[in-house]
């Protein structure tokens, strides 16, 4: 706990933060804020259907969801997971998702066993920490998150990191494939709560 926040940290890495108390104890934070790239598409997209999440971090999206939307969550963690669905820590999950399911295990692998066609919304949000999974940004996981979409689907890719500008990456990739791709750099806000919304970076493919 620091100030009015909870806060999920790996090492220097920010996973998530949620208000204590308050009226915006279920606003999302950090880079899930609504005025940041992946609030954007999450507080937009009004589509019913599926929803699925590849890195739990505090559960911050769940409080996008629609009553005709089924969320599901992919976490390789189960440290991550056990913290982001007890409302002891973080209330997100608790609050706005209570029933849906979150899958244990590599994204990659969990998601190829999902049908094709299945999501209409797909947020990849695994690569900001110092440690990036290389396998789950090949052109061939790309080419996978991507047959995983509607015909209207949209993949959403967080690739804010310290080291690596991973969006050059996603950029050739998606080239590659020949799909439609968007790149938003956040600078944050600048009020002196820092921690309402962070500097982010997503790439957007379709």
């Amino acid at each position: 706990e620091r100030g009015e926040h909870r806060i999920m940290m790996h090492g220097t890495t920010i996973h998530g933060t949620q208000y204590l108390s308050g009226a915006d104890v279920l606003r999302p934070t950090t880079y899930y804020a609504p005025e940041a790239p992946i609030g954007q598409m999450f507080s937009q997209h009004d589509a019913a259907g599926r929803v699925g999440v590849v890195g739990l971090g505090t559960g911050s999206v769940a409080c996008y969801a629609r009553p005709d939307q089924e969320y599901v969550y992919y976490e390789i963690d189960p440290l991550v997971a056990k913290f982001a669905a007890d409302p002891a820590y973080f209330s997100y999950l608790s609050s706005c998702t209570p029933d849906a399911p979150i899958i244990l295990g590599d994204g990659r692998l969990t998601l190829a066993q999902e049908p094709e066609g299945g999501f209409e919304l797909l947020l990849l949000d695994a690569f900001s920490s110092d440690s990036v999974p290389a396998h789950l940004l090949t052109q061939q996981a790309v080419s996978l998150y991507l047959s995983r979409l509607s015909d209207k689907g949209i993949l959403v890719m967080h690739v804010s990191n310290k080291h690596m500008q991973l969006e050059t990456v996603v950029a050739r990739i998606a080239d590659t494939l020949g799909a439609h791709a968007l790149y938003q750099f956040y600078s944050g806000d600048n009020t002196a709560d820092k921690r309402r919304s962070q500097p982010s970076q997503v790439v957007i493919l379709a």
